[in-house]
């Protein structure tokens, strides 16, 4: 290799170190789940990304102060340049235990995606705090 070559081997990997700790910042949080499917669903339910460990909370909509926990689990991010992920593991939920695709991560709004036996699952989300 030839210093030219290293060079742009050390900056590469300092561009993407950065934009790994970007997104784990990004995500960190808590966020609102975008409830498309049933938009008379008597509660809310918001994720709570924290170092590495994600809470699932539902709210009653009529008493916000009404919050219970429904799930917990971990997380970790691949920063993969092209196709992010965000692994979601040990929940008692199968179906959210596994490789979601981030499709969208900034400081408002947070979309994921899998694919599943017989479709696809999207997650949309909006930031709260």
């Amino acid at each position: 290799m030839n210093r030219y070559s290293i060079m742009i081997w050390i900056i590469s990997l300092l561009i993407l170190s950065s934009c790994n700790k970007e997104r784990f910042e990004l995500l960190e949080g808590k966020w609102e789940v975008v409830n498309v499917e049933d938009i008379n669903d008597p509660y809310t339910y918001e994720w709570l990304f924290s170092n590495g460990e994600v809470i699932m909370y539902r709210k009653l909509k009529i008493n916000p102060g009404q919050v219970s926990e429904t799930d917990r689990g971990f997380y970790t991010l691949d920063n993969h340049p092209i196709n992010p992920r965000l692994q979601i593991s040990n929940t008692s939920q199968q179906l959210i235990n596994d490789n979601w695709d981030i499709l969208k991560l900034d400081d408002e709004q947070l979309i994921i995606r899998l694919e599943i036996v017989g479709g696809i699952l999207y997650k949309e989300f909006v930031k709260i705090i």
